[in-house]
């Protein structure tokens, strides 16, 4: 049995790690942050360090088998329940969110394991080989395969008069460009009619486009859009 004070290493070791990890989702605002990453470290170390150590005093016991890799066995599974917790499905954007969080928190796991286990250097390379993929990698993918992310957007168009044929020249108008319209909403002002469209935008570029073909159209005076979904949907293609 190793003294209190290794065994507080270890354990401060871990939580150290997994909140270097959880600093870096925390930075980007994952939902596994410094608070949770620390905490499956910590979690995983001491479940390894009971695991090892626990039940040291039924060694010898008649009809007694003791397997020290038991308990910290069942911490690659339990937390994969956790890990669950973190994807998503983004509607907006049509793909699935979080899987590196939950990696990250898998990671994090087993970084903790390894300090409850006593391999130090092992739990600091692992840790900095993270952040190398969560940091180096990311900045790396996105110079050679750039994305783009479709986000919710909401176009105000405003006309004399918003009949029929002008509401449909402007449906055919997005739907050329694949802008999918969630809703429509005419709307009397003082000076006219206003038309509301809630929609789905692939990027920026489509956005601009768009919002130049909307203006040409007769009749049209105005066209506007929220430029704070603009600077969400930027946010968003950057995020994982």
């Amino acid at each position: 049995m190793y003294s209190f004070l290794t065994i507080l290493l270890r354990l401060g070791l871990a939580v150290f790690l997994g909140a270097l990890i959880g600093f870096e989702r925390e930075s980007r605002e994952h939902a596994a942050g410094m608070r949770t990453n620390a905490l499956v470290s910590l979690g995983s170390c001491l479940f390894t360090i009971i695991s090892a150590f626990g039940f040291l005093d039924f060694l010898g016991t008649p009809h007694v088998q003791i397997d020290p890799t038991r308990i910290a066995s069942y911490i690659v599974a339990g937390i994969g329940f956790l890990g669950a917790g973190t994807i998503f499905l983004s509607r907006d954007q049509n793909r699935v969110k979080g899987l590196t969080t939950a990696a990250t928190v898998w990671l994090v796991a087993a970084i903790g394991m390894a300090c409850g286990a006593g391999l130090f250097a092992v739990a600091v390379v692992a840790t900095a080989l993270g952040l190398i993929v969560l940091i180096v990698l990311r900045l790396l993918e996105r110079l050679v395969l750039p994305r783009q992310t479709a986000t919710t957007q909401r176009l105000q168009i405003e006309a004399a008069s918003m009949g029929g044929q002008l509401i449909g020249q402007v449906y055919d108008t997005l739907m050329h460009v694949d802008i999918h319209i969630k809703t429509l909403d005419l709307r009397s002002e003082q000076e006219g009619e206003m038309l509301q469209i809630i929609c789905t935008i692939p990027d920026t570029a489509t956005l601009a486009k768009v919002v130049d073909q909307l203006r040409a159209l007769p009749g049209v005076r105005t066209v506007q859009a929220n430029l704070q979904d603009i600077d969400k949907m930027n946010e968003a293609s950057n995020g994982e």
